[in-house]
């Protein structure tokens, strides 16, 4: 008899909690927003606004650092040109000790140089993210009403997806946008 409870019990157990896991499935849904932006005005204008920011920047941040990168090239070239001048008239320890003291003077300027091209590149592309980010946020509100007017728990980018065979919400969300 006790035996028979039990399996009762571990049955009803499995029965409620199967049908528990059955209702707490998610809706999910999937968009293209590729073929959102390649079509959605302001994506378009913001894309070329990105790319106006992110040329304007990258021109005030070399200009910042070009004076002091020719700084170094002169010196480099005043130096080295006095060096030549020189060289006949010193000794080679000193000689060679130029030497080393103008290529230490080059590396620094290679150093300079590199990391000139690394704030350039860090400039354009937050200045590219920021011109983005408004139209890309009223994207994703757009996306994020869409879903929670037609009762989805989560919606996909088609792009990220090897099979997308479930409702697609990309005329929707064109809806909300104006498109």
């Amino acid at each position: 008899k006790m035996k028979r409870l039990k399996t009762l019990l571990l049955a009803i157990t499995l029965f409620v909690g199967g049908f528990t896991i059955a209702n707490a499935q998610s809706k999910v849904a999937h968009v293209n927003t590729q073929e959102i932006t390649s079509v959605y005005p302001a994506f378009i204008q913001a894309q070329k606004d990105a790319q106006t920011a992110g040329q304007t920047a990258g021109k005030a941040t070399a200009d910042a650092g070009k004076p002091q990168y020719d700084d170094m090239v002169k010196l480099y070239e005043e130096t080295a040109k006095k060096y030549q001048n020189e060289a006949g008239t010193q000794t080679d320890a000193v000689n060679q000790s130029r030497g080393k003291e103008l290529q230490q003077m080059q590396a620094a300027i290679y150093d300079q140089e590199q990391l000139l091209q690394q704030n350039i590149q860090t400039s354009v592309q937050k200045a590219q993210y920021e011109a983005m980010l408004p139209v890309r946020n009223k994207m994703m509100e757009a996306i994020n009403k869409v879903a929670n007017t037609l009762g989805y728990d989560y919606v996909l980018d088609v792009a990220s997806l090897v099979v997308a065979n479930g409702p697609d919400i990309t005329a929707e969300v064109k809806k909300e946008l104006g498109i």
